[in-house]
């Protein structure tokens, strides 16, 4: 079992035995720039608690979730340490940085805790009357459902272990580019809920491209319907995804024709075509010659 591996199992536990939602934000890039610690702990890259998936199907509801990662960056740039409070919706939740350095990569979160003890501007009571769309009763009911806070625990222990593990992934940041700069996140305005979409849609084809990708599973990774993707992907690039991909994988396979001794069965495979004749027919419609052609052509 690899480091990653056991990481994933650890945070698996962590979460099954004290009813917890752990989840890790990606404040700069970091995260989603190696696709073997992405794969890892994909599963902790979002609210997944029935209460947040409800409230969050309100799309102006949506983008104040948005809101509260500047926000919360902000705090971890300013505190430096583990700190907990009270999302927008009422969930209560230890925030854990993840610094490198001088830079915030990001902070898990854990808890996602209901409490009886909520302010009176972030209950279930005042998100149902500021988002007239949601049914109160239902809200009321999954607020009640999700694990309150648990009393009868020691933090300490296991905000230390989470410390640890933020310092464990601070040093993967250091492998890799941050793509964004913290204090330039911070003085950003918000940013529209299509902007956040597209963006992780993009990363999420880019670092799939060569497998195969469903509509389902980029909905899943951008936590949108896959009717809201196909529609906004479109709207946003001018294509559809499938179009999108296969144009990538196009220009990925150009490369090895030109540089490499692989057979064009080979190409097409490695890019992610899983049949040969329908490889090269998108490389005609593209181009307008097959791939072997533009081999002798321009190699």
């Amino acid at each position: 079992m690899t480091t990653l591996q056991s990481l994933q199992c650890y945070l698996t536990e962590l979460s099954n035995r004290y009813s917890a939602t752990i989840c890790i934000k990606d404040f700069t890039g970091f995260f989603r720039q190696n696709k073997e610690v992405f794969n890892a702990l994909s599963l902790f890259s979002n609210h997944n608690a029935p209460y947040c998936v409800y409230v969050k199907s309100n799309r102006q509801c949506q983008r104040d979730c948005l809101d509260m990662i500047p926000k919360m960056l902000a705090k971890c740039t300013e505190t430096r340490q583990t700190f907990s409070g009270f999302c927008h919706a009422g969930m209560f939740e230890y925030i854990v940085p993840i610094i490198d350095k001088d830079n915030v990569l990001g902070a898990i979160t854990f808890g996602c805790y209901a409490s009886e003890s909520t302010p009176g501007n972030k209950n279930f009571h005042a998100i149902c009357k500021k988002y007239n769309e949601l049914d109160f009763e239902k809200l009321a009911v999954l607020y009640k459902n999700e694990p309150q806070i648990p009393l009868d625990i020691e933090m300490e222990p296991i905000l230390l272990s989470l410390e640890f593990i933020a310092c464990y992934l601070a040093n993967l940041g250091n492998q890799y580019t941050v793509t964004e700069n913290t204090a330039k996140l911070i003085s950003q305005p918000k940013s529209k809920i299509e902007d956040q979409f597209l963006q992780n849609a993009l990363a999420y084809i880019k670092m799939h491209l060569t497998e195969k990708i469903r509509i389902e599973d980029i909905a899943q990774y951008c936590n949108f319907s896959t009717s809201y993707v196909s529609r906004n992907f479109n709207k946003a690039v001018g294509m559809n995804i499938s179009t999108y991909i296969n144009k990538l994988r196009i220009e990925v396979s150009k490369t090895y024709l030109l540089t490499s001794d692989k057979t064009i069965a080979e190409i097409s495979e490695i890019v992610g075509f899983e049949d040969l004749s329908y490889y090269s027919r998108v490389f005609s419609s593209l181009l307008g010659i097959p791939p072997a052609e533009f081999r002798r052509r321009f190699s």
